[in-house]
């Protein structure tokens, strides 16, 4: 008699545990978020002499991107979420071969019960920079149309797909019984003569996204979004940098401001994006309403960060990263590419500038009463003299800026150090290499050019103190931060558990709930 008490009271036990265990399954979704893995299939390159130079200019460990996306697939394989999302440029440049090994991968994901959604960034569709290196020879390679883009992916969130705008790769998709992701193609369609970087969402898809998330909103759904290029600036004067990486800055799209209203009226809160390889959380306010965009740095750039996300019932997001180090320093050495790369577009504007200030009657009026002229002054010749003097100058205080970016970690920034090192960089320009150290010269000229010193502090100082806009103290934690969607869903469950009289009964090994001599399950549907 008191051993069958005794298993009595297991059972009990083991039933309690078995509840408190479903509820807090039930009450969570766990989701993995990776960005522009740039996988370049190995079987595309060799050690040969062409993709040595391909190599040398990217910003990525191309060399290494299918090691580190199969590295990224066995990580989330072993944690195991619901979900993963890729935002975008999954493969280098569109290759065939590199989608065929991203697709199969994802399979496996799939067979492990974790179900990943993609969209496709500006790299992976129609891409004319598609290349099979062999020895000294670079050769022209196979990529993929949107149709067969489609096809390859359609198992991974397409084929799911609750609506979709016509004649396009974006959609909406529910994954589960309390959340909606809107998927928005931002990529603009590459073309034989174009290829195109920029990037954003048009009217049609706009006005099809506003409908979708109105049904979603309907459905009692919390609504996650993603697309490929940013939905806000990440630093001050982004847009005037760097345009082609933030989503609605041309003519052919609705204005950036008038994507976040919309948006943010429709019901998105937030949005997970990639394009620009950093990893950035950046929020603005509309209306009284905050549109947070979530951006996830390249796979493939240092620091290789893998979002982890847990989505409660209650609406709460809650965002850590985790990185994978193997090669870390080797990608800090390849971002002074991405650094020469600013660099160079900095040039593109002060160069014409420069040529514009010295064609100047005023300037030349100016520096005639300080008994001047420009002949005085070691100014550049050409645009590539300005890119040489200024990388010599400014190029490793602007590859911490890019690491800086890339990491997207505060907590362990010095940022007063950092900013001081980047104006540091382009004082020294100033002084030394247009003035030639002549210390009268070097102040003057500053003076001079103090309006464009203080708009590249701004940028540098946005960056390290990580906000946007006019107010430094206005500062969303990048690494690990706690979000909450408005709008959080009830689900049948939580439904039938408000309603009184009713009861949760275990049956066949199985929780039900009984309401009104009725039975349902744990979502809802009634058992007959």
């Amino acid at each position: 008699m008191q051993a069958q008490k005794f298993n009595n009271m297991k059972r009990i036990l083991f039933f309690c545990l078995g509840l408190c265990l479903t509820c807090l399954i039930q009450a969570q979704t766990r989701i993995a978020v990776i960005a522009d893995p740039h996988v370049l299939a190995e079987s595309l390159f060799d050690d040969g002499s062409a993709f040595e130079e391909a190599k040398s200019g990217n910003p990525r460990v191309v060399e290494y991107s299918q090691q580190l996306f199969d590295s990224a697939v066995a990580v989330i394989a072993e944690q195991r979420p619901d979900l993963v999302f890729i935002v975008g440029d999954l493969s280098n440049d569109g290759e065939k071969v590199s989608h065929q090994h991203i697709v199969a991968k994802l399979k496996e994901l799939q067979i492990a019960g974790i179900q990943p959604i993609i969209i496709p960034g500006n790299n992976d569709i129609a891409n004319k920079n598609a290349y099979l290196y062999q020895g000294d020879k670079k050769v022209q390679t196979e990529s993929v149309s949107q149709a067969e883009f489609e096809s390859l992916y359609s198992d991974f969130g397409l084929s799911q797909a609750v609506s979709r705008e016509q004649d396009s790769l974006s959609y909406m998709v529910y994954p589960n019984d309390k959340l909606a992701v809107l998927c928005l193609n931002s990529a603009k369609k590459n073309t034989p003569t174009q290829q195109y970087n920029e990037g954003g969402i048009y009217e049609s898809t706009l006005a099809w996204a506003e409908k979708a998330v109105a049904q979603a909103k309907k459905d009692n759904r919390m609504i996650l979004a993603l697309m490929h290029h940013q939905a806000t600036n990440h630093f001050n004067m982004e847009e005037d940098m760097t345009p082609s990486y933030v989503a609605n800055t041309t003519d052919e799209y609705p204005a950036l401001e008038e994507l976040q209203t919309r948006l943010l009226a429709a019901g998105v809160q937030v949005v997970f994006t990639g394009h620009y390889h950093m990893t950035s959380i950046k929020h603005t306010l509309n209306e009284g309403r905050q549109l947070y965009d979530v951006g996830t740095g390249s796979l493939s750039s240092y620091p290789s960060p893998i979002r982890w996300l847990t989505l409660s019932d209650d609406g709460q997001l809650n965002i850590t990263t985790q990185v994978i180090d193997t090669y870390h320093t080797l990608e800090q050495t390849r971002n002074e590419n991405t650094a020469q790369g600013i660099i160079n577009r900095v040039a593109d504007k002060a160069f014409p500038k420069l040529e514009e200030v010295q064609n100047s009657l005023i300037y030349q009026t100016m520096l005639k009463k300080w008994g001047l002229s420009f002949d005085d002054f070691n100014l550049p010749k050409t645009k590539s003299q300005m890119i040489d003097e200024m990388c010599g100058s400014m190029l490793p205080s602007m590859t911490l800026l890019v690491n800086e970016l890339s990491r997207g970690d505060e907590h362990t920034r010095t940022p007063e150090e950092h900013l001081q090192q980047c104006m540091d960089g382009f004082d020294h320009y100033i002084t030394h290499t247009i003035c030639r150290d002549n210390e009268e010269l070097g102040p003057l000229l500053l003076v001079l050019v103090a309006e464009y010193r203080d708009m590249l502090q701004d940028m540098c100082k946005s960056v390290f103190f990580n906000y946007v806009g006019n107010d430094p103290t206005q500062v969303v934690p990048d690494n690990t931060n706690i979000l909450q969607i408005d709008a959080p869903v009830t689900t049948k469950l939580q439904e039938i558990n408000d309603m009184q009289p009713a009861e949760k009964v275990l049956k066949d090994g199985q929780l039900y709930i009984r309401q009104n001599n009725q039975l349902f399950d744990v979502v809802g549907k009634r058992v007959e």
